[in-house]
């Protein structure tokens, strides 16, 4: 706003704006002439592209606050959803003066104290195509101070609330509609008949175009819609563009806790003294400028059948209409099917087609195989890690391993191929047996392999079945640990006769080869230094 005062035969401009000052709340910013100034009509409303309700709501149906969520088609019945959103905003609209020197002087808080609530409403006739309507109220509003006129002509009216805001009318289509991942297409438009003097209308038709994208993938629930306002592009008083994400983590199967930035760009028109000298000179000219609104909020939500509830709350940064220094949301909701699924021909229904009924089906929307678990009968088999062990079985969820009876280990990898999950395998490196997972004779140290009792022979140069177990323990840890390059078996030969030493490197070898490690990896050697009948084992590195 500006305001003229006559000084001789010229006039002195003094400028009066709302601007945002460190990270507070929504700026105003218009422009009015005093009751002095003669040469120019009288400016618009001070309330021209003002609205504190800028930041909005999502669908009803939706799993997050501003962003469209993801959807599970139901087939053959329509789904309805209604919701009810309460809004705290901190510091909502202040008014500071500016003059042409550029001096700032605080003028009023407009609104310090704001609560809104918005009643929504969806209908989804068919799972891809669906109808919401929103409409917003202003229950408190509340301001320290009244406006400043400044010598105005219009003086900016003192919020009135309670007050009802623009309807909000949206149709969107889901081109692509599964869990994991659905595509959103559509717009929404507001009708024009909201307050003005509670700062929810500023008698503009709006209307936005949305496209969004959104899915659950196992334990993430994600979402991103994106609002364009055409009239942005020419620069219309009030049009925007925004985006509003969310991403949460499934703490529970009734627990999501996450976070949903919104991002929102709105032009502004400002009116200023035109400069210069002729026909326009002491008159107006109409200026547009861009404000920036970021609210990072972190969510928690909660379901509990088609009931949910939501809480968030986070600060605001930027110059645009509708920014608080902090803002909380409490949302109730409810999503449910508006008319039941058509029992076929042979009797009870089965929603997902996957041969389970769904009195018997856990979720009934979702196909899915048998499972002897209640709980999980007819649910979608998700394995992030592909070990074939669903997750919500699979101890080790992002890890392909095995199956194991020991609810604490199973579907966790097993390094040394034991049978052993990790979890449970003393040896992790060593194949061994139960219950510890270690080797009997021959177990691995940073120095080489140490085998107790050492490797021997009978009468008639076999080896002792204990020695064979040592050979056989020796080549599992080493298919185990390919990073070992070789072990060595010096077979001794001092004091010994040549045929004896020939039969025990022939009883080492087959143990060797019956183990199928490959033959790269193993050498037998005759050592003349070691007494016969004595094997020394060590790593060739």
């Amino acid at each position: 706003m500006r305001s003229f005062t006559q000084a001789g035969d010229r006039c002195n401009v003094a400028a009066v704006r709302a601007r945002i000052r460190s990270w507070t709340a929504v700026s105003l910013t218009a422009l009015v002439l005093g009751a002095s100034s003669a040469s120019a009509a009288d400016p618009p409303p001070v309330t021209q592209g003002i609205r504190v309700d800028r930041m909005q709501p999502a669908s009803p149906d939706s799993a997050f606050f501003r962003a469209e969520g993801p959807h599970t088609p139901v087939i053959g019945g329509a789904e309805i959803a209604a919701g009810l959103t309460l809004e705290y905003g901190m510091n909502v609209l202040r008014q500071v003066g500016v003059d042409e020197a550029g001096k700032e002087q605080a003028l009023a808080t407009l609104i310090d104290q704001a609560v809104f609530a918005r009643v929504s409403a969806s209908v989804i006739p068919v799972h891809w195509l669906s109808f919401d309507v929103s409409i917003p109220f202003a229950l408190l509003e509340s301001g320290p101070k009244a406006p400043q006129p400044w010598g105005l002509t219009r003086a900016l009216p003192k919020p009135d609330a309670p007050a009802i805001g623009d309807p909000r009318f949206g149709v969107h289509f889901r081109p692509v509609d599964t869990t994991a991942f659905g595509l959103i297409l559509g717009g929404r438009v507001w009708a024009p008949v909201g307050s003005q003097d509670a700062y929810l209308s500023d008698k503009q038709v709006r209307a936005e175009v949305d496209l969004g994208v959104a899915g659950d993938a196992s334990r993430l629930l994600y979402g991103c819609t994106f609002n364009v306002a055409p009239g942005f592009f020419v620069q219309r008083s009030g049009d925007r563009v925004a985006a509003a994400c969310a991403l949460h983590v499934k703490a529970t199967s009734f627990l999501s806790i996450g976070v949903e930035p919104t991002v929102d760009v709105t032009t502004q028109s400002i009116l200023r003294p035109a400069s210069g000298s002729g026909a326009a000179a002491g008159g107006l000219v109409e200026e547009s400028q861009y404000g920036l609104l970021v609210e990072p909020m972190g969510a928690v939500r909660l379901r509990f059948g088609g009931f949910r509830l939501g809480l968030a709350a986070g600060p605001g940064f930027g110059g645009s209409p509708g920014t608080a220094q902090l803002r909380t949301l409490f949302n109730v909701g409810w999503v449910g099917s508006a008319t039941a699924p058509k029992a076929g021909p042979g009797g009870p229904t089965d929603r997902d087609l996957d041969t389970i009924l769904d009195a018997d089906d856990a979720c009934p929307d979702e196909a899915g195989p048998e499972n002897k678990n209640r709980a999980q009968n007819g649910c979608p088999a998700r394995d992030r890690d592909g070990d074939g062990i669903r997750d919500s079985e699979d101890f080790c969820p992002e890890r392909a391993g095995i199956l194991y009876p020991d609810p604490n280990a199973t579907g966790c990898p097993d390094s040394d191929n034991d049978g052993l999950p990790d979890p449970i395998d003393t040896c992790k490196t060593e194949p061994g047996v139960s219950p510890g997972g270690c080797p009997r004779f021959a177990r691995l140290g940073s120095a080489g392999f140490t085998v107790q009792p050492p490797i021997a022979f009978d009468g008639e140069d076999r080896l002792t079945a204990d020695a064979r177990g040592a050979i056989e323990e020796i080549a599992a840890t080493m298919r185990a640990n390919p990073k070992i390059e070789q072990v060595s078996f010096g077979v001794g030969t001092k004091g010994g006769s040549t045929k004896s030493s020939d039969k025990q490197a022939q009883e080492i070898l087959l143990v060797l080869r019956a183990g199928n490690l490959d033959s790269s990896r193993y050498e037998v050697v005759f050592r003349d230094d070691v007494r016969a009948g004595t094997v020394v084992v060590r790593l060739v590195r």
